[in-house]
């Protein structure tokens, strides 16, 4: 596969991984889970269980294109530095394992809810709290998560930077992105400030969607 070939791969699976992601966040995430409301949660998470597991699959299919996408790049910039692009896709692959290792603490309010004879003993309100505590373990785990993938898009951006083929104005987005990330994660368990940790989050958003774009209309020569 020639390299503009590759780079449109790559594109093509950050797409998916940002279309899934995205799903997940806001039509399951958002709509099922009311903060400091266990009750009015659970009632969605019951009453629209099928829309539950949907979300827990897209979140698979994120964290699986999350993996691929790295691939497709190591593919791309090895012939940039071989050891880097090694790495980036290690710490990839290591941010993918554990999103999907804590998907288990996403799905769990599920099966707390829907309730069997392992819970027999606990009464509705326990169950709720269970699964809102699972719920909230799963979101520091995700958190946790972010360190890797704060990680893995700097060796990126080294060999984006290097490359020669690719503009250098994507290597520098992905450093500071990098940095951004690690204090994200920093301040969530620091200092807890989701207004914060939303602020350092955004340079994500303006590295990755405009690189994501040039890999699938521009290419690479």
């Amino acid at each position: 596969m020639n390299a503009n070939k590759t780079a449109r791969l790559s594109g093509f699976f950050f797409l998916l991984m940002v279309v899934f992601g995205l799903f997940a966040e806001v039509f399951f995430r958002q709509k099922l889970f009311v903060p400091a409301n266990a009750a009015e949660t659970a009632a969605r998470i019951i009453s629209q269980s099928f829309l539950f597991r949907a979300g827990i699959v897209s979140d698979l299919l994120m964290s699986v294109c999350y993996l691929f996408t790295a691939i497709a790049l190591y593919q791309l910039l090895a012939s940039v530095n071989r050891n880097l692009a090694a790495v980036m896709v290690l710490f990839a692959a290591a941010g993918s394992t554990l999103l999907l290792i804590n998907l288990l603490n996403e799905y769990a309010p599920l099966l707390i809810l829907s309730g069997g004879s392992a819970w027999s003993g606990f009464s509705g309100n326990q169950l709720q709290s269970l699964a809102i505590l699972s719920f909230r373990i799963y979101e520091h785990g995700y958190m946790i998560g972010q360190v890797f993938f704060a990680l893995w898009v700097l060796p990126l951006g080294i060999l984006i930077y290097q490359s020669g083929f690719l503009p250098k104005v994507f290597g520098i987005l992905f450093a500071i992105e990098t940095v951004c990330g690690l204090l994200a994660v920093i301040i969530h368990f620091l200092i807890p400030s989701s207004t914060l940790e939303t602020a350092l989050l955004l340079p994500a958003m303006m590295a990755e969607f405009p690189f994501m774009f040039w890999l699938l209309i521009r290419g690479v020569k």
